[in-house]
């Protein structure tokens, strides 16, 4: 696999990553640990800013760790 395509799924991967990391959280919190959100604002924050932060995150980490691991010597 050419080192570009496997460096774009791996950011990909990172993006879906975070944003189902952000999602999963606001589950497990509002399921298990009794968290009561009324009016919702809980899982907009969760979705809209938490989320896509974590996702960039996760994506550029994901992205690093690719590049390092295929620059190296096979």
């Amino acid at each position: 696999m050419p080192r570009f395509l496997e460096i774009v799924l791996a950011f990909i991967g990172g993006l879906v990553a975070g944003e189902g990391l952000a999602i999963l959280g606001y589950i497990v919190a509002t399921n298990f640990f009794g968290v009561f959100d009324r009016d919702g604002g809980g899982a907009m924050g969760a979705i809209f800013i938490i989320g896509p932060v974590l996702a960039v995150i996760f994506a550029i980490v994901f992205a690093l760790v690719a590049a390092v691991r295929s620059a190296r010597p096979r």
